[in-house]
């Protein structure tokens, strides 16, 4: 491995998605992550977490081999004496454990903060949940639809107060920036206890995070005692809107920041603004009359109009145009990755990137089921002899190397 994480090594016991992308950058950056899970039952996320959307193989679901690229997959069975046995040699070589189980699930396995100190004295350990570990809801389990409604954000969003809308299966916001947050915590806590040999707990709750990023919006209602209402494109005062162009669901944004622009966007309209109005209704009528203006013309050609006049404008891009997205592509921000039939897919770029030490290029796809088993064990000083029995006993799988004897 290469990369300015390399020689970090993550035990990552996390499922689904918060959690996986959080560790899916720390092994882009070059960290050795193991992915820890039981072979009779594997990540829910791998078949689409429903069951019905990611297909029949343990990979056919193209969010989890973004997700869990770069690691490599362990299989083991927690509840048996011996699989934990497995897990504490692991973590005693580990700088990092991460998991995303409902709160008190780890200490029962006999992983919990305070047994994991006496496997690695410096351990840190990163629990993301929905609600944190202490307080009254600790116990409780959410997804992304009630993170969004309880951590606030679904009083902004919507297009009208009667309609609150939640981000989406597809964008899960809660889970999303909770996974941009956690590698840049995860890293510094190490700093920390490499600094002084002292253990580290991170307590992640998603529904802080989500109400931490409405934070001027909770200045604001505290101040004026006004709560927000969601509008759409149409929110009151707002001075930057979206407006539909020819074609089904295309779209130019739009955004105003001055008097001048207003005036400008009144010229490409050929219209006249009444100077006696308020800025609010003067950019209530100059959207009235973009929306109209932009309806004959396509997302791209409205989007140049606009830009010629000096005014900030763009088609809105869909996911396949992004694919072709030369800002993108000149990056180098898509990345090629093999999928398990030979097909090479586009995945997602680096988080951030750096003039050295960031990564090059996706080393490896996403495990299947205990895909490196066999290797994790030979490293964590197993004999070839325990492994086959390892196997015997059902307390580990291995997707592709069995031992001689263990079958």
């Amino acid at each position: 491995m290469t990369g300015m994480l390399e020689g970090l090594k993550v035990a990552d016991l996390s499922i689904v998605t918060a959690g996986a992308a959080a560790t899916q950058v720390l092994a882009d950056f070059g960290a050795d992550v193991v992915k820890i899970e039981s072979g009779s039952r594997p990540d829910m996320y791998r078949m689409g977490f429903t069951g019905d959307q990611g297909g029949n193989g343990d990979l056919d679901f193209p969010p989890f081999r973004v997700a869990n690229r770069n690691k490599r997959g362990l299989s083991v069975n927690l509840k048996d004496s011996e699989g934990r046995e497995v897990a504490r040699r692991l973590i005693a070589q580990s700088d990092v454990v991460v998991e995303n189980f409902r709160r008190g699930v780890i200490e029962r396995l006999g992983l919990g903060f305070q047994e994991l100190i006496t496997m690695r004295p410096n351990i840190v350990l990163v629990s993301i949940s929905s609600q944190g570990a202490t307080g009254p809801n600790r116990g409780y389990t959410s997804f992304g639809t009630t993170l969004d409604a309880l951590g606030g954000i679904q009083s902004l969003s919507g297009y009208d107060e009667s309609t609150p809308t939640w981000s989406s299966g597809r964008v899960n916001y809660p889970d999303q920036t909770a996974n941009m947050i956690s590698p840049a915590v995860i890293i510094a806590a190490v700093m920390a206890s490499r600094a002084d040999g002292k253990p580290r707990w991170i307590d992640l709750s998603q529904r802080e995070v989500v109400t931490s990023l409405l934070g001027e919006q909770i200045l604001k209602t505290s101040v004026d005692g006004v709560n927000p209402v969601p509008a759409g494109n149409s929110a009151p005062g707002e001075t930057a809107w979206v407006s539909p162009c020819v074609g089904e669901d295309c779209w130019v944004a739009v955004s105003l920041t001055s008097a001048a622009d207003r005036a400008r966007l009144a010229v490409v309209l050929g219209i006249d603004v009444n100077e006696s109005m308020d800025e609010a209704s003067q950019t209530a009528a100059l959207r009235a009359s973009t929306d109209s203006w932009a309806s004959v013309r396509t997302k791209e050609s409205a989007a140049v109009e606009l830009q010629a006049a000096g005014l900030a404008a763009v088609p809105v891009n869909s996911g396949e145009e992004l694919l072709e997205d030369p800002y993108l592509r000149e990056r180098g921000w898509w990345q090629p990755v093999e999928k398990p039939d030979g097909e090479i897919e586009q995945q997602r770029g680096w988080v951030v990137q750096f003039t050295n030490g960031g990564p090059s290029r996706v080393r490896k796809r996403a495990p299947h089921v205990g895909e490196e088993t066999y290797e994790v064990l030979l490293e964590l000083g197993y004999t070839e002899a325990e492994i086959a029995l390892l196997h015997q006993r059902g307390v580990v799988t291995s997707s592709v190397r069995v031992p001689v004897g263990a079958e």
